[in-house]
């Protein structure tokens, strides 16, 4: 969605001068670092801006004489209060114009503009064909540890069939919050004996990648496969190598500023193994506990009641797998009991401590 039909501006005005201190926080040299360009557009003058990989930078390259075109970040969180530092490199044909908006961070329109360049001239004039920008926007709605998106926007007019380069990004923030949730983690076994080892997340923001880690004491673990991020809230690796007694697995998510998130651990058992009970890990637990059982059927279910008996949830679970994961983050905390039907005749239950 385009961001400039649904903002609306804030209170205060914003002082924006030239500034010295801009240093490469994204280079785009290895992918698009998480930015967007507007999919719905609100005239025949707007076009989109694509990384490309041979440049390493976002490239808009339509070709048409007048054209505009934005550039949309991540979340971030923003670091000085009431000022940030904003630069990037550029080749454009003559004439172009550009302007840069800080937009609240907050997914729910309208989205708030906190500060922009557009507060005198709606655009202002690159400085020559190619080169570098590196401004200091002073604005009071520019509050310390907001999460915040950058928006740029570059306005070309009656210069036919020369690109528009956007590179080598800098600004001042941190990376922002973790950027993914992991909402549940189980393994499936195939009919070769090999396992389809499935996570979902949610809030998938910036996201470079996941390493699927496995260890043989819970401990110590080590990288046995990548999945790259595409957007998407299912992600799997198949695991050919043979289980050997007990196995644990954990996904490791990787976003584009280095900083790492885990899931839950797994454990898996070897063929010669079965449970004779369920078991639960870990505990006592806080937001997610998950359910160790034997194979389940497409009938299986796992039921969680208070202590004095009343439902709390119920979950199905997913036939074939060896774990199921409760989400109990908005459980009050203390003593429960967690019921697993195999859909078999067979019911187990074990209880469950709370923080």
């Amino acid at each position: 969605m385009c961001v400039a039909g649904i903002a609306a501006f804030a209170q205060n005005p914003t002082t924006t001068v030239t500034a010295n201190n801009c240093s490469v926080f994204r280079n785009f040299n290895t992918s698009d670092e998480g930015f967007s360009s507007p999919s719905i557009y609100s005239d025949a003058n707007d076009v989109s801006f694509n990384w490309n990989q041979s440049l390493g930078a976002e490239v808009e390259s339509s070709g048409l004489a007048t054209r505009n075109g934005s550039l949309i970040s991540p979340i971030y969180n923003l670091t000085g209060q009431g000022q940030a530092t904003i630069g990037f490199r550029y080749a454009a044909p003559i004439g172009t114009q550009y302007r840069v908006r800080i937009i609240s961070g907050v997914s729910n329109p309208p989205l708030e503009i906190l500060a922009t360049t557009a507060n005198g001239p709606v655009y202002n004039n690159l400085p020559s064909t190619s080169g570098n920008i590196c401004l200091q926007l002073f604005d009071l709605d520019l509050i310390a540890g907001g999460q915040i998106r950058f928006e740029f926007t570059f306005r070309v007019v009656n210069q036919p069939g020369i690109d528009v380069i956007f590179d080598d990004l800098a600004i001042s923030v941190q990376g922002g919050p973790l950027p993914v949730t992991f909402e549940g983690f189980v393994a499936r076994k195939l009919d070769n004996g090999s396992l389809k080892l499935l996570w979902n997340v949610g809030d998938e923001i910036n996201v470079k990648g996941y390493d699927v880690e496995v260890s043989n004491n819970g401990k110590d673990f080590t990288t046995t496969g990548y999945v790259t991020a595409t957007g998407k809230s299912v992600y799997s690796l198949n695991y050919t190598d043979k289980l050997n007694g007990t196995v644990y697995f954990r996904i490791k998510n990787i976003d584009f500023d280095g900083k790492t998130k885990y899931s839950a651990i797994i454990r898996i058992f070897s063929k010669e193994t079965s449970l004779s009970r369920i078991e639960l890990y870990p505990v006592p637990a806080q937001d997610m506990v998950t359910v160790q059982h034997n194979l389940s059927s497409e009938r299986a279910t796992i039921t969680l009641y208070s202590n004095d008996g009343k439902l709390i949830m119920q979950k199905l679970v997913l036939p074939n797998t060896l774990q199921t994961q409760l989400n109990i983050s908005n459980v009050n905390g203390g003593l429960y009991i967690v019921r697993y039907d195999d859909g078999n005749g067979t019911i187990e239950s074990k209880n469950l401590y709370k923080n």
